[in-house]
Parts: structure tokens; C-alpha cells; sequence
């Protein structure tokens, strides 16, 4: 059959009724790639590997696009449901959502048709190629985590298997022990092919002991994707992810999980200056987790520093207080799920560092000198291989923002620069960086060495 009766027949389609929303979604997806349905065509062959030996001819490959795209079908099969995925590099969950679901990629088809210069500025078409470039590393990591995973169900004895899961646990684990020290970046694009995975084990047939393993896993790749997102300063992206942790925490009725998204949303929300609603999050979080755990000195300490920010001292004071109590009676070390720290030495830096920012936001730059000093101590006492760089980085730029504002620029001037000097430059210590930098050039801008750490500071800022 011809190509122009392939068409005819995906007109036809079309006049019957308005086609449904994942058909105008692949629509869009494709004319916004500049992919013809020939292409497409050819795409999907390739993607199928070789399997694309097992596809019909090209024609009449072409003929089915048009009749899908028309909405001629009611839905496409789920082989091609997950070449069209992989193609695009869109999650197939998203990419053939129904009707009424709010899809990241459903405004590709409403740009067609559109100048360049409607399409955004030069600073606006370089990020979306970044994004590009991202997104392809990320399909690459992707089908490589699909593949693994796929070995692995296979070899359970169910839809996903005890083996499955020891794999993600051993996977997470490992993303967990690397979130803190390795290029978030990186760390990112992993922990989102397993959270595609995982979601698409969800949707799978399951026990309901494995949904509630599945949901914990979900819950903490979104909340390390919310800490990495942040690290990366995007908070739009890291609340979402905190939201998302939030729900699959509540939905397994783990508390533990419920804490730390709830510490990870205070420090998102503290960074874009929403002290409020950093309170909030602490709040919910110290109402699930045990009183007698580490979590609990984190968000104590976390809800302080939002009082801080919100000028209550009183409740600052006291919020501290209950964050030493609470760390004094929790045992020396304890090696908690996934390779996390809920002993005193993980909470160690916490209330000292947390502290620093605290007195910083109330303008008492001698507690806030002490604080940080004693942060930077914890932060140096871990072992080589447990350090968190950006964590001894932002303790020095508080100690060195503070000794500033005490009359010590040459002192906080070698702080600010050994913390540029940090293996993991995250957007939280950017910002400590940019505060004294400000510092510096206001009170002290004809000392030696401060323009210099401007420029540097700057250079780094991108």
C-alpha cells in the first residue's frame, strides 16, 4: 500500500473523533525532534536492536504510525509503547499517559509552528540543548540499568523476585554512600534510571510485601534525587522530588523515610529563603520519626534554623538544646539501612554546623565563630574515606563569614578560598561563598586578596 493512502486512512482516523491525548503527545514529541514518520520509522527499527528484524516492513510500519498518531488505535502495544520511549527519551509511563495527566512533555506539540525568536532566547535554546545532552546520557544509563534489571527479574520466580529486589538494594545502597562525595551530576543521572525502573516494577505484578519494598525504594531515590537536585540548584525540581519522597514514605508507612524528606525539604526550602515553610516541613517530620534517633537532632536542628531565620531566638534556643539532649544519648555509631549513619558519629557536624547559620541569620557573629569552628572540627575528625567535602567547605565559609564580620579578612579570606578549592562544588556552597564574597568587598574591599577571591568566586558561580 502506498504512503498516500496510509495517509488517507490516518485522515479518516482522525475525522471519526479527536484523537486521544497520547496520540497527540507522540504527535508533538516527534515534529518537535523534526522527525517525519519515515524517520520515526526508521528509529524504532533501530532501537529494537536486533529485534527489528521481528518489525513489518517499513511501509507498512509508516502506514501504523499514521493510524496510531491519527488515534485510529485505541492504545499501542506495549512492545511499541517502549521503543517509542526509548527513541524519545521520555519514560513511557509519561510519554502515553492518559488523558488529564499532567505531563513535563505535553507542551512539545504546542510549540509547533512557532519562530525561533518566539521559541525563547539564545540563553534559553542553550539550556535546552544542555538538557539534551543530559537527557542522552541519561537514556544511555538508562537502558544499560533496564538490561541489568531485567537479568535479574528473570531470574526470580516471580513477576520480580527476591533477586530483583536484593539488586536495588545493593544498587541504592550504593548511590546513598556516593550522593555526598561523588559529582551530583553524575550521581543524578543513576538515581534517575533506577527510579524509572522502579516505578516501572511498581506497575508490575507484585506481592504486597514487595509494593511496600518497591514504595521504600522509590521514596529514597527520590529523596536522594531531591538532595542532588538541590546540590545542582534547582529547587523547583528538588521540591518536587521531596514531594514525591513524602508520599511513597506515607504510602510504605515508613517514618524513617518520612524524616529525611522532611530534612531534605527544610534545606531546599531554607535555601530559597522560605523559613516558614521550612519550619513546616521539620514540624512534620518530628511528629513520624522516633524522638530517640538521629533524624530527630537533624530536624530539630533544621527547625531552629528556620526559627532563626524568622527572627524567634527564644525558639531557636531552645530547639538546640533539644537537638544536644537528643544527641547525647544516642549510641556512638550505628549503621542504619542502606549504609546510612544514625549514630552520634554521622550527627556529629550537625547541631555545630547548623548552629553557625543560626547565629549568622541573628547577627551573633562570636557564637556563630564557635559554632563553625567545632563544625569544621567534626567535619575533619571523620575518617579519609567517610569526609563530606562540601559539608567541611560550607563550615568554613560560616567560620570565615563570621570572622569577617568580626575584623579578620585575612583569616576569613584563607577560609573562603580553601573552600573553593572543594572537590564538590554544590549550589549550597556557592551561595556561602557569594555571602562572604559580599562581606569581603563591602567592609573590606582595598584588603589583599579580595578581589582576587571575588573574581575567582565568580568564575565559579556558572
Amino acid at each position: 500500500m502506498s504512503p498516500e493512502i496510509g495517509e488517507a486512512e490516518a485522515m479518516a482516523g482522525a475525522e471519526k473523533g479527536a484523537p486521544p491525548a497520547w496520540a497527540v503527545r507522540v504527535r508533538g514529541e516527534r515534529k518537535a525532534r523534526g522527525w517525519d514518520v519515515h524517520t520515526t520509522a526508521r528509529l524504532l527499527r533501530e532501537t529494537a536492536g536486533d529485534h527489528g528484524r521481528d518489525l513489518p516492513g517499513h511501509e507498512d510500519l509508516v502506514r501504523t504510525i499514521r493510524r496510531w498518531e491519527s488515534g485510529a488505535t485505541m492504545m499501542v502495544s506495549e512492545r511499541y509503547r517502549l521503543l517509542f520511549s526509548r527513541a524519545m527519551g521520555i519514560p513511557e509511563a509519561i510519554l502515553f499517559a492518559p488523558a488529564g495527566t499532567l505531563s513535563p512533555f505535553d507542551g512539545a506539540a504546542d510549540n509547533e509552528g512557532r519562530s525561533a525568536e518566539e521559541a525563547g532566547d539564545p540563553t534559553n535554546r542553550r539550556d535546552v540543548f544542555r538538557v539534551g545532552l543530559a537527557a542522552a546520557l541519561g537514556r544511555v544509563l538508562g537502558d544499560a540499568a533496564d538490561e541489568a534489571m531485567e537479568f535479574t527479574r528473570r531470574a526470580g520466580q516471580s513477576a520480580i523476585g527476591r533477586s530483583a529486589l536484593d539488586h536495588l538494594e545493593v544498587v541504592i545502597t550504593d548511590i546513598v554512600t556516593n550522593s555526598r562525595r561523588s559529582s551530583p551530576t553524575d550521581v543524578f543521572t543513576v538515581a534517575r534510571a533506577y527510579r524509572q525502573r522502579v516505578d516501572q516494577l511498581i506497575r508490575s505484578p507484585h506481592t504486597l510485601r514487595e509494593g511496600r519494598e518497591l514504595y521504600v525504594y522509590a521514596g529514597l531515590l527520590s529523596q536522594q534525587l531531591a538532595s542532588l537536585a538541590h546540590d545542582l540548584g534547582d529547587p523547583a525540581t528538588a521540591h518536587a522530588y521531596a514531594i514525591d519522597a513524602f508520599e511513597h514514605a506515607h504510602q510504605a508507612g515508613n517514618d524513617e523515610l518520612y524524616g529525611h524528606a522532611a530534612n531534605v525539604l527544610v534545606s531546599i526550602t531554607l535555601q530559597t529563603n522560605q523559613p516558614d515553610k521550612a519550619l513546616s516541613a521539620a514540624q512534620r517530620g518530628l511528629a513520624r520519626v522516633p524522638t530517640a534517633h538521629a533524624l530527630a537532632v537533624r530536624l530539630n536542628a533544621q527547625a531552629a534554623r528556620a526559627c532563626a531565620n524568622l527572627g524567634r531566638r527564644a525558639e531557636c534556643e531552645s530547639l538546640f538544646r533539644t537537638a544536644q539532649e537528643i544527641y547525647e544519648r544516642l549510641p556512638g555509631t550505628a549503621l542504619g539501612r542502606f549504609g546510612i549513619d544514625a549514630g552520634a558519629s554521622g550527627a556529629a557536624p550537625v547541631i555545630p554546623s547548623y548552629s553557625a547559620t543560626a547565629w549568622l541569620a541573628l547577627g551573633d557573629f562570636e557564637r556563630a565563630r564557635r559554632s563553625a569552628e567545632a563544625a569544621v572540627t567534626a567535619y575533619e575528625a571523620k575518617p579519609v574515606h567517610n569526609r563530606l567535602p562540601s559539608g567541611e567547605a560550607s563550615a568554613r565559609l560560616y567560620l570565615g563569614i563570621a570572622l569577617a564580620y568580626l575584623g579578620s579578612p585575612d583569616e576569613a579570606l584563607a577560609l573562603g578560598t580553601r573552600s573553593l578549592d572543594s572537590p564538590r562544588m554544590t549550589a549550597p556552597v556557592r551561595a556561602r561563598a557569594a555571602q562572604l564574597d559580599r562581606v569581603l568587598t563591602k567592609r573590606y574591599s582595598g584588603v589583599n586578596g579580595v578581589l582576587e577571591f571575588h573574581e575567582r568566586r565568580l568564575s565559579l558561580a556558572t
